[in-house]
This record gives C-alpha cells, structure tokens and sequence, in this order.
C-alpha cells in the first residue's frame, strides 16, 4: 500500500502562510525589493556585510558588489553597511513602490568607527545610538583574537575578562561580575548548560562557528531578565539561516594553533531557492594540554614541585552539527534550527604522579552533549498600531559527566562520577508598536523552564524545577533629533521547587521537597544626547534583580573539580541591583573615542566563600550574602594618522567591595591596559599589540595576590576577493616573548602560568 504523500517546498510554504495567516490579524502590504551596490572610488567592495536593520535581515554583496532583499514590506529602512578596511555606514531607504535602490560609498580606514549590535534593544542599531555601553566582534575580528574559547578572544574589550581554568572552561566575566550575575545567550536565547555552577564547567559552543559576539555591560535586566544583574554576552551562530540572493552561500574556517597543537575547522553552507533557505554544518576541535613557559612549579597545597612545560589535563575535543531551514515570504519569516554539540575536555590541576599521598592529583575529565532546536519568526502586520510580532524559542537538552582523576593507594584512578542532566524551554513574544510620531516600543512575554537531574558519588544539588515568567515593556520617546529618552518596566515571576530523589547518593536530596518564590519589579531610564556632530552622551538608570539559583539554595556536596565542598543558604533572597552607566563618545577628524564611568550598587549580593573548615578533608564553600559596591570606568581612544593605519589606547578599571563586610570582594581584575598598532586596508593587515595589568594586591576572602605583566602579540593577513568568494588568511604569535605571567581571575594562578607562546593560523572562506 502506498504510504502518504512526501511533503513537497510548496506544501511547507503553504504550511508556514497558514500559521502566518493565524497569528495575525490582516495580512501586511505586498512584498517589494531593496536593492544596490558598495564601492569605494567606483571599486566594487566583495563580501561586505550589508543589514537592514529594522527587519534584522543582513546580505552580502557578490563579485559585482551588489546586493538585493527580496519580499520587504513597503517603508522606510535604515540600511548599514560594514567591511573590513573601510569606515562603516548606515543609510535611510525609502521603499514605496515595488523597488528601491541604494548605492552606497565606502572610504578606507583602519577604524570602522561603528558597529552594529543586534543586541540591547529590540531592533540591531548602531552603538552609538544604545543606551547602555555595548561592543561587539564580528568572526574576522575574532580570528584575530587569541585564546581557543569566544570568553578568551573578547577578553581585549574594555570592561570584559576572561576567568580562566584553561581554555574550555574559560568564562567571561564583566565589570568583576562573573558566573549568576551576568548571562551568556545564544542568538538572544539561553543556553540551557550548568556553567555557573562551578569554574570548571565549559559553555558548549565552538568559536569558529560564531558569526558575531555582542556584549551589554551593565544591567540588562528589561529585555532578557534575571541573570544580567551585571550585563551580557550574545553569541551568534545562525542556526536559523537567512535566505539569500544566490543559490550557494556560507562559509569554511580552520585554525591551527602550536600552544595547544590545537587543530580546528568548521563549515556552514546555505542553499536557497526563492524564500527558502536550507543550512548544514559541521564543525570540531581537537586540541592538546597547553603549552607553558617551561619550568618548575610548586602545588600551593601541598608544596611539592613539578617540572612542566605544559598545563595538566587541558586538552580539549568539540564536535558540532547542524541544519535548518526557513521560509521568507510577504508575512515575514519562520525557521527551525537544531545543532548537536559535544564536548570532552580537561580540568586543569596537579597532575598523577608518584607522590600522591603528598600531592593527591586534582585533574579531572569532563563530557558535555548539547542538543538545541531554534524557533525564530518575524511577522510584519501592517495594521493598526501593530508593526511587527516575533516569536522566538529554543529548547535544550544538556547532559554533563565529571569523571575526577585521583589515585588510590594502588595508583588506580577512582571511577566515581557526577553526572546532570537538563532541559531547558525559553520563549519569548514581542509585540512592536507602529510609531505614533515620537514614540516607538516594544511590550513582550518571556518565560523559560528548567528541569535539572543530578546523580553520582557527589551531587552537589538537588533534582529541581525552576520556572521563570515575565512580562516587559520598552518604550522610546525622540524629543528632538538631537535627543532621544528610554523608559523599560518588567514584571518577573520565580518559582524553585526541589523533587526528592530516592536513588540519591546523599541522604538529603533523598527527601528533600522545598520551593522557593521571589518577584520583582525592575526598570530602566535612559536619556541619548547627540551634543555635536560626531559627540555623543549618554545616561543609563537601572533597577536590576536577581533570583538565587537552586545551587545556591540546596548544594550540598564535593565539587572535586573546583576542589571544594559547597553548601547552598536556604534562606537566600534575591538580590537586587541598582546601576548608573555613563558614557561619552564620538569622533574628531581622525579620532575616536569613548569613555563610561559606572556605579553598580547590589543589595543581598550572593557569593561563596570559604569558612575555613573542611569536610572530607575539603575546604567548605558556604553560600551566603552581603552588600557590593562596584565601581569603575572603561575609556578608549583611536587615532587613524594616515589611512589605514590606526593606533589604538584602551584601559578599563573596576574597584568592588562588600560594603556590609568593609572588605573588597574576591577575584576583581586590576587595572588593565591596552596599546595596538593596526594596518589595515581592503587587502592586507599587520597588528602589534601590548596587553598589560597592574598588580592586585586588594584580595577579598581566598583571593591571593598576583603581579602585574604586559606581553606582545603580533599579526599579519591578507584578504583576497576572487569572484564572489573571499579568502581571510591570517599568522598570529600570541604572548611574543613567551613571558610567564599569572591573570588574577585565574583559579589555578597560584599554581600554574597563563599560556606561553603560540603560533596561530586562520583561514576563513567566505562565499
């Protein structure tokens, strides 16, 4: 018997104008095109990045320097246009018929002068117009970056760190907020991963596969809610693709790195056919223990010395895969993605070796899987005071394996493992308010559900359920062209509660059925000044908040890889942060600049410190609160003296302090610096750079001190357009002068340096 019909493009057309048509109201105005060119001084530019910024859709121009976006509702679009070598620019299109053209002029500059966010507001806009202090790094300018991890390679921008405990495991941190206090999205989306829960736990995700990293310092709490009391980091990574203007589009990257005798890659392809667009990938590395400057080291615990040249148990292995599909018509867009990550890396510490009575081995392994499937949709309604409504979501589910490595007696590794398991549901509907003269906005429903299991010789935590509900609104009222106010308010609803686990390890999670609620109210006032031409400032005024995580609340249990016994505070209330950004920016003929003072007041601030007891012979981590101050500025300055070559001076500082306690707060970074030299043109680029910290020396509880450095990395590459293909080659040495040096967000700088030299090599084709 012959089995049902296969569903056909045009049967999943129809599919997706069905749902269109009941979602909205009225169907939007008749679709129109958005075409043009980039040059500079009648050159075609290949492979700029070409975005229309209200619908959030992006191209790229082709062998002639062209691009085209089909099916655009008619109206007025601002349309930004980015490349590597030339100044950036955005340009207004009017579409009232059934075409519009934009040609639009590049001038050659080592300085972009600015980028583009898709993050921090409902709609991609330039940084200049945001309200708090953003940044962002496209997948060229990551390339350029050192470190294996995306935490590593947006460590150079003002006010961002990397805490580090080897590559994969290696975490941002911003303004000396790290771990529940800021929040690492993928394409605006959770992660559904448990890398807060420790210093050893990795983000899955692999850098190559980044198309862009947006960062929001500062409390971000309106759009993307709880865990942003100290600001943000957006991955992007497409896994919905984007149809575009050829049949064949994506990219292809490697890097090989001697540090880590890393070898990596990673491919994307893109088929379209009219609206529709089909995506595959796949990517992986493998990478070694890092290398260190050779030389004796001394366990701080124990005090035995070890002869390294390398960092113990610092290997790392990712694979990635995906596919997904969309379809764009009049109504706008809907698309799927999925992508399967795993990962198997190790945690750093003292290696095994034949003292270990004296010095037990703290190494350990762990194995990640990821599994995402991506909602995005974008529905243009043309009626009435609805502009557009977009629906997006993403459902992960992650499973974590800590295999510790430490020897008994007989030199046998002890099989014992910890093993979680999570799934994790987060959607939001935002609803776009059509402009009524001055006033534009945005009202949204967010909710996300995380079921988390966790089994083994240590659990550490409770089997538990935590729901988040919210809803929001954001609302931007232009006064003159000159000035523009932001007013943001939302409601957050979060509810633990705690599932006994008869089968667990620890007697407590065997019984254990408590819940936990905290509400709040947050809001957010921003006022934008444009003061001249080319200067701009800036005020932020934030309430922010924060529930206490299930960890916090119950943990109970060794965590053999951060080498602690923690105890969750069942009492722990949400804290609550109150936050001041500042910001003044623009530029002069050949020079730009910003600088941003900022205050983050945090009352009921939760950290761990240690008590000074130990159980199972390991020191006890105790959840507890305070009050923190955070206080500190971030200020850069370029100058562009002949074109193309721009010299580059940035530096950023952070003073934190319990303020209940009078004492500073753990593991802050110091005062850090930055001076580069950068040649760049449409063609080739040479970079030297220092990179250098003060020494800290205000330690908080179970902090130690670390010494001030300053190392050099040099660059060179070349950008070769060949038809409507683009090759990015570039040849990196990292840490120069091989310089042993200690970062002090590091949790294993008291024993072990940061990398030694590396030798890096990109390549990355675009077409």
């Amino acid at each position: 018997m012959a089995g049902p019909p296969r569903p056909t493009g045009r049967h999943i057309r129809r599919l997706l104008a069905l749902l269109a048509g009941l979602l909205l109201p009225a169907a939007p105005a008749a679709a129109q095109t958005i075409e043009g060119s980039v040059r500079s001084r009648g050159t075609p530019i290949v492979g700029a990045t070409v975005r229309v910024l209200e619908l959030d859709r992006a191209a790229r121009t082709d062998a002639r320097g062209t691009f085209r976006f089909a099916r655009v509702p008619r109206g007025t679009y601002r349309v930004a246009v980015a490349v590597t070598g030339y100044s950036a620019v955005t340009d207004t299109v009017r579409l009232t018929g059934a075409r519009a053209s934009i040609d639009i002029e590049l001038s050659a500059s080592a300085v972009p002068l600015e980028a583009i966010v898709v993050t921090g507001a409902p709609t991609p806009r330039p940084a200049g117009e945001a309200y708090q202090p953003t940044a962002t790094k496209s997948a060229v300018e990551l390339d350029d970056s050192p470190g294996t991890s995306f935490a590593e390679k947006i460590s150079d921008l003002p006010g961002v760190n990397a805490r580090w405990n080897g590559s994969a495991a290696a975490r941002p941190v911003l303004r000396g907020l790290g771990d529940n206090e800021i929040l690492v999205l993928e394409n605006g989306l959770r992660m559904g991963d448990i890398a807060t829960f420790d210093p050893a736990h990795a983000t899955p995700i692999d850098a190559l596969s980044i198309a862009q990293v947006d960062v929001v310092r500062g409390p971000a709490t309106i759009l993307y809610g709880s865990n942003t009391i100290g600001g943000l980091v957006n991955v992007i990574t497409s896994l919905v693709p984007e149809p575009a203007d050829r049949p064949l589009s994506g990219i292809a990257a490697l890097e090989g790195n001697s540090v880590n005798d890393e070898y990596s890659g990673y491919a994307r392809a893109v088929y379209t056919a009219g609206g529709s667009a089909l995506r595959v990938s796949a990517g992986g590395v493998h990478a070694g223990d890092i290398g260190i400057p050779a030389g004796t080291y001394t366990d701080p615990a124990s005090g035995v010395r070890f002869a390294l040249h390398a960092l113990p148990q610092s290997d790392d292995r990712t694979g990635e895969g995906g596919i997904g599909y969309s379809y764009q018509a009049t109504f706008g867009m809907v698309g799927l993605g999925a992508d399967h990550t795993e990962m198997n890396y190790g945690v750093p510490g003292v290696p095994p070796n034949p003292d270990f009575v004296a010095a037990p081995p703290t190494t350990s392994r762990i194995s990640q899987q990821r599994n995402t499937l991506e909602l995005r949709s974008l529905f243009n309604t043309g009626t009435g005071w609805l502009e557009r409504v977009r629906l997006d979501g993403s459902y992960n589910d992650y499973t974590h394996s800590e295999f510790p490595t430490v020897q008994d007696s007989t030199g046998i590794s002890d099989p014992q493992a910890n093993h979680f398991h999570k799934r994790e549901l987060n959607a939001v509907l935002q609803l776009t308010q059509r402009a009524h003269g001055p006033l534009s906005g945005t009202v949204g429903l967010w909710a996300d559900v995380q079921d988390l299991a966790i089994a083994g010789d240590q659990p550490l935590g409770p089997n538990s359920r935590t729901t988040d509900l919210a809803a929001y609104a954001y609302e931007e009222y232009r006064i003159t062209s000159r000035t523009r106010l932001e007013a943001g308010a939302r409601y957050d609803y979060d509810w633990i509660q705690t599932r006994p686990y008869r089968a667990s390890q620890d007697s407590v999670f065997r019984t254990i059925d408590e819940s936990r609620l905290a509400n709040a109210f947050t809001a957010s006032l921003g006022a934008v000044q444009h003061i001249a031409p080319g200067l701009t400032g800036s005020l932020s005024l934030a309430r922010s908040f924060r529930a206490p995580t299930v960890q916090e609340l119950f943990a109970h249990g060794l965590d053999a890889s951060s080498g602690t016994y923690s105890i969750g505070s069942t009492g722990l209330g949400p804290e609550v942060g109150y936050g001041i950004d500042a910001s003044l920016e623009g530029h002069v003929g050949s020079t730009a600049f910003e600088l941003t003072p900022y205050l983050n007041s945090i009352s009921h601030y939760i950290y761990g410190f240690l008590r000074g007891d130990t159980i199972q012979g390991f020191p006890v981590r105790q959840f507890t609160a305070s009050e923190a101050r955070l206080t500190g500025f971030e200020a850069a300055v370029t100058v562009e003296p002949v074109t193309s070559l721009a010299l580059r001076a940035s530096s950023d500082y952070v003073r934190a302090d319990n303020t209940r306690l009078h004492v500073p707060l753990p593991f802050i970074p110091p005062l850090r610096g930055l001076l580069r030299a950068t040649y760049q043109d449409g063609t080739y680029m040479g970079m030297i750079e220092w990179r250098g910290a003060a020494s800290q020396t205000r330690l908080g509880t179970g902090d130690t001190p670390t010494a001030g450095y300053g190392i050099y990395n040099l660059g060179v590459g070349v950008r070769i357009p060949r038809g409507g293909l683009v090759h990015t080659i570039s040849l990196h040495v990292d840490n120069v002068l091989n310089r042993d040096y200690r970062d002090a967000l590091s949790v294993i700088k008291d024993f072990v340096p940061q990398p030694g030299r590396g030798v890096r090599l990109n390549y990355e084709l675009s077409y």
